[in-house]
């Protein structure tokens, strides 16, 4: 069995650290899975002594133990900076790596500075360095030629009857980020109620005393959850009626694959196009009032809401553990071929 070696925020919150444990609990046929956290929620001196644990362990392990391959994971800022000392660690060990980029504004972050995007272009030219971007769209926005592209995961599909789905209720699965919408989603269901519709928006990553809801609350159908568990996040995933992603960025977000593999219908914006298929919307402005437009004439049309949440599945048949099990076995031996002698 050959060894893949997983380096990134195993134990962070976000859709990294989900498409992470995917791996790991999905691991490729022939290969097993290892990971090295870099990460944690926390202090930044937390953050600092996770990376420098994280560092001093794969040091040794490319040393003394080295795996087959090493998959490093990266956002943007200073997830980059973490994982560019991590690739430079492996080529010095004449360690094959897939590099994937999980960040939807990563191109973005290229673009606004010359010395990283220098950096960015140097380092995967080598040829022990296979990058990876999430979508087609993706890879033309990085603008490097040989990245290849494998989509975030989608979980086993699940049919769930429409009948058990309350579709006045909406979801937002996120951190708190200002590019994940929540703000944008909260005036969308403001308005909706005045139009008349009994909407509940359900919000993960936010508290009830952020800034952002305000003295919002249930009454005002705005539900800040927090940080949600996985049974909390599945209950809400199988009884809402639509996922909503007002994203300004996304990659291909993992609570989209999520959310279609289970029949939720999903409005989300022009970021997420392309990977919705026919099982869920494009808003093309992020603007809250064209939001509650779009939402309430789904919430007019049952049949096209239905319809939806059919098609949601078939979104997603090549994202499932099994095709993505058979793509990243191939991605990895190649990589293989590319060690130096």
């Amino acid at each position: 069995m050959k060894r893949v070696l997983h380096v990134g925020p195993v134990e962070s919150r976000g859709g990294m650290q989900a498409t992470i444990k995917h791996h790991l609990k999905h691991p490729p046929i022939d290969w097993n899975t290892e990971f090295i956290n870099t990460h944690v929620d926390g202090s930044v001196i937390a953050k600092v002594n996770a990376w420098r644990i994280a560092k001093k362990e794969l040091k040794s392990r490319l040393k003394n133990n080295p795996p087959d391959v090493v998959h490093i994971h990266t956002a943007t800022s200073y997830s980059w900076w973490r994982k560019i000392r991590a690739v430079k660690m492996c080529i010095g060990a004449n360690v094959p790596v897939i590099l994937q980029i999980h960040a939807g504004n990563f191109n973005t972050f290229l673009h606004n500075s010359s010395s990283i995007k220098a950096e960015f272009f140097k380092l995967t030219s080598h040829s022990l360095v296979t990058p990876v971007a999430l979508t087609p769209r993706h890879k033309r926005e990085i603008g490097l030629e040989n990245m290849q592209v494998i989509g975030s995961p989608a979980p086993p599909i699940r049919e769930i009857i429409t009948s058990n789905r309350k579709p006045n209720l909406m979801i937002l699965l996120a951190r708190p980020s200002p590019i994940k919408g929540h703000q944008l989603a909260i005036k969308a269901t403001q308005e909706l109620r005045t139009r008349g519709h009994d909407v509940q928006l359900h919000l993960s990553g936010v508290s009830p005393d952020h800034k952002w809801v305000g003295k919002l609350g249930p009454e005002q159908g705005i539900h800040a959850r927090g940080w949600l568990t996985g049974k909390q996040k599945d209950e809400l995933l199988t009884t809402a009626g639509l996922l909503l992603i007002p994203s300004d960025y996304e990659g291909m977000p993992v609570a989209a694959m999520e959310a279609l593999s289970c029949g939720l219908p999903v409005v989300a914006s022009p970021a997420c196009q392309g990977i919705l298929g026919d099982g869920g919307i494009i808003v093309e402005n992020l603007d809250s009032n064209a939001w509650a437009d779009a939402i309430e004439e789904i919430l007019k049309d049952t049949a096209g809401w239905e319809k939806m949440a059919s098609a949601g599945p078939a979104s997603v048949t090549l994202q499932t553990p099994e095709m993505l099990g058979k793509q990243w076995a191939e991605l990895y031996q190649n990589s293989l071929q590319e060690t130096i002698e």
